[in-house]
């Protein structure tokens, strides 16, 4: 439970820190044990008696569902998820709010700073973003509670790290590591001058990027001011130049051709098919000819109606309305409907990375720029 500290990370007492200790051991119950024992429950017991009294198996996650629901050991790990859930943010949000004024005063922007910042407090905040909760975080990824904000920046640097029982790294670079390192691998002769992450929330899918390319100009955008002022700070306190701004994914302020990779990591779970449409078109924009878009996902759908409820329990019960329909969109046909060409999309894995409460191998998805 040892996150590497930096100057805008939120200090926790010690008796805050034994609560999130706690709570990420409850995650790990939950994600390693209880929600997983779901496949024994249904394997050995609920499928044979559904087939049993009906001579087939289920034909669609309604009898799924039903089926599950039968059960008190469903209905009771989803209920110990969802608590385990909401307790993260109350518990790590009560540490920010003691100490948040000295937080705000720490994230102001300084001459010395190596990156920037840049806030836009005209920005319209989608509907989708302004309506829901993602993961069930009070205020999601953009709500202000009082001038200069960075509250839902710090709520979600810490409460990642605790959601994760610490499984993305002491930073929470897991997946912007991975991302960098497959970009690399897999175009060896590229050489960006600028690089942009899509949704980069308080920077840890960010960074990474800089440690690949050092040489490379790095951007950062989000939808959330709290978001890029604290990623900014982390970032200076961390030793890193970025340039953060908060931005609509689907209609960005830069130049055509800007910049050589644009990638998106742990974003396009949470939008809406005609918003991943849109951000892909603004890619295809802002890239350079040759240029490269990166995006976790191509997932292959689930193969059985049972496999589609165990996909969707953050869909069902952490306020991921828009995880499940992702998974429905054909990725490839967006991108080609973006403007790039088939011929030019690739898809490709990369080593494990913890994700939700298991190890697969990371996934991705995207384009070369013609």
């Amino acid at each position: 439970m040892f996150q590497d500290r930096h100057e805008i990370l939120p200090e926790a007492s010690h008796d805050e820190f034994a609560r999130q200790a706690f709570i990420a051991t409850m995650r790990r119950r939950f994600t390693t044990d209880l929600w997983p024992g779901t496949r024994k429950v249904y394997a050995e017991k609920l499928l044979p008696a559904f087939e049993a009294r009906h001579g087939r198996e289920p034909k669609d996650t309604r009898e799924v569902y039903d089926l599950l629901n039968e059960t008190f050991y469903f209905r009771g790990t989803n209920l110990f998820g969802r608590a385990a859930q909401e307790m993260i943010w109350d518990e790590v949000g009560e540490s920010i709010e003691r100490q948040l004024d000295d937080m705000i005063e720490a994230a102001r922007p300084r001459a010395d700073d190596k990156g920037t910042v840049r806030t836009n407090p005209d920005l319209a905040i989608p509907r989708y973003i302004d309506a829901v909760d993602i993961h069930a975080m009070p205020g999601n990824f953009h709500t202000e509670i009082r001038p200069d904000d960075v509250y839902a920046g710090a709520l979600y640097d810490r409460g990642v790290y605790v959601f994760a029982f610490g499984g993305l790294g002491v930073q929470n670079e897991g997946l912007g590591q991975t991302g960098a390192a497959f970009a690399s691998e897999r175009f060896p002769d590229l050489k960006p001058r600028r690089i942009l992450d899509i949704g980069c929330g308080p920077g840890f899918t960010t960074l990474p990027w800089k440690d690949i390319y050092p040489d490379a100009e790095v951007h950062g955008v989000d939808i959330g001011a709290p978001q890029v002022r604290y990623a900014h700070r982390r970032a200076e306190s961390l030793g890193y130049e970025v340039h953060f701004s908060q931005q609509d994914a689907a209609a960005m302020d830069f130049e055509d051709g800007y910049f050589d990779i644009v990638c998106s990591l742990l974003v396009t779970h949470e939008m809406p098919a005609p918003h991943i449409r849109a951000m892909y078109k603004e890619c295809h924009r802002v890239l350079a000819k040759g240029g490269v878009t990166i995006h976790d996902g191509g997932y292959p759908p689930p193969a059985s109606p049972f496999e589609v409820v165990m996909s969707s329990w953050f869909n069902d019960n952490a306020n991921e309305p828009f995880s499940t329909g992702f998974r429905r969109l054909d990725m490839n046909e967006a991108l080609i409907d973006a403007g790039f060409p088939a011929e030019n999309l690739f898809t490709g894995r990369k080593e494990p990375v913890y994700l939700k409460g298991h190890l697969p191998p990371a996934s991705f998805i995207g384009a070369i720029r013609d």
